[in-house]
């Protein structure tokens, strides 16, 4: 399986639109209650789309369900790496080390394996975002690591099981559209037991523009990726998703006027040859 031209750029616009809308709907203080703000608004506007589209074949059902409970432990894991970690600390790991273990994990469970320039692809856009995000020193290393390489293990696994699940639902934007309905539902009732859903509705109360529009931008970057993960490797179309980093600061320096330093400068354009590599 190759990576056509019209995948890898519909790849690159998920995640210049990842980029944009999070500079442009800035997450609050709670990382936590903002994430699940976001996916109940993704389960709302994916009633729709549902209900219009056939179901997705019976061949991807066990994967959304296996893919539903990895999001929780996605979420678990990633309001850990908060608690220990800065975002600029715990970001960078979660996102650089996806497409390698993406890459592991598709040879070693489906057998899709990469030739040796794809793999080089996917090194240099990993070792681009790590150059690029990381802004702070570490504290309190090994368990600030440890909770951010748990997350991105988690991030790695739920591409895979997504990848594969719209594969054999032959249908992806229904496989997807499912996912964010039964996701949103089984987020809500897991904040709703461990006693957040009175807080969870105040927070979407205070930002419903803010959340609505990010749970819109958000599902439709994610639904690309995965109608992508049919069409080429998924190693490739996470290496190159993961360049929202890429776009993040390019929006900082023009919006905000943010100045980067040599060494992200030097990040970005080893993304840059990275994406170059994943096209040969």
């Amino acid at each position: 399986m190759d990576y056509p031209l019209p995948v890898f750029l519909a790849v690159l616009g998920a995640a210049a639109l990842h980029a944009t809308w999070n500079a442009w709907v800035r997450g609050g203080s709670n990382p936590l209650l903002h994430t699940a703000a976001l996916v109940i608004w993704t389960g709302i506007l994916a009633i729709p789309v549902a209900i219009v589209l056939p179901l997705p074949d019976q061949a991807s059902w066990p994967l959304l369900a296996l893919s539903i409970l990895i999001h929780l432990v996605y979420y678990i894991t990633l309001a850990r790496a908060y608690t220990h970690g800065a975002l600029s600390v715990v970001y960078p790991i979660m996102r650089g080390a996806a497409p390698v273990l993406v890459s592991l994990g598709t040879w070693a469970f489906i057998g899709e394996s990469l030739s040796l320039v794809g793999w080089l692809g996917v090194l240099l856009v990993s070792l681009g975002v790590l150059a690029i995000a990381f802004k702070a020193k570490l504290v309190n290393a090994r368990v600030t690591i440890g909770w951010a390489l748990a997350c991105s293990a988690t991030i790695a696994t739920y591409s895979i099981v997504d990848g594969q699940g719209a594969r054999l639902s032959q249908n992806p934007l229904s496989f997807t559209a499912w996912l964010f309905m039964l996701e949103s539902i089984a987020f809500t009732v897991l904040l709703a037991l461990a006693g957040q859903g009175r807080a969870l509705a105040q927070y979407i109360r205070a930002r419903p523009v803010a959340t609505a529009t990010g749970g819109l931008l958000s599902a439709v970057g994610y639904a690309t990726v995965l109608w992508a993960m049919t069409q080429a490797p998924m190693a490739l179309v996470s290496a190159t998703r993961e360049t929202s980093v890429l776009f993040a600061a390019l929006l900082g320096v023009w919006l905000l006027k943010e100045r980067l330093t040599v060494r992200q400068w030097t990040g970005a354009g080893v993304i840059v040859i990275g994406l170059i590599v994943l096209r040969l």
